[in-house]
């Protein structure tokens, strides 16, 4: 493939990544940090693609091909962002447990309260039908 369609090809390929990612943020489907670390990804793709070149010292120092660099990159890439993502949801779980736990212990209170409203309620409509007696 020419050198020149790979560059245009890869650099393309990132904006309507970049595009993409603007979209769903937008739509609130996504939140700022999240957007900024996939507007990151998608920078890292347009840089990539444009300067894949830098990286052919590297893959002659390592006995590869300029490919297998990026990919390898890519993997380590992909491997930061789902051990962030698993940070994240583990943080999210634990506050989730934190909150059901509390509106567990709101609920049980709701029940005590209501349960002697009715008993105090009860005892002076009986106090009350005593009077008139």
């Amino acid at each position: 493939m020419n050198h020149l369609l790979q560059i245009l090809l890869t650099a393309a390929f990132g904006l309507l990544f970049v595009v993409l990612v603007v979209l769903i943020s937008r739509r609130g489907n996504l939140s700022m940090r999240y957007t900024l670390g996939w507007l990151f990804v998608a920078g890292c793709i347009v840089l990539g693609g444009v300067f894949t070149g830098l990286l052919n010292p590297l893959a002659r120092v390592l006995h590869v091909d300029t490919v297998a660099v990026v990919l390898a990159l890519a993997m380590l890439g992909l491997l930061a962002i789902t051990v962030q993502l698993s940070i994240s949801v583990s943080g999210l779980i634990e506050h989730v447990r934190t909150l059901a736990e509390a509106s567990a212990i709101h609920e049980e209170e709701i029940f005590r309260l209501k349960s002697q409203l009715k008993a105090d309620g009860a005892s002076k409509h009986a106090a009350g039908s005593q009077k008139h007696i």
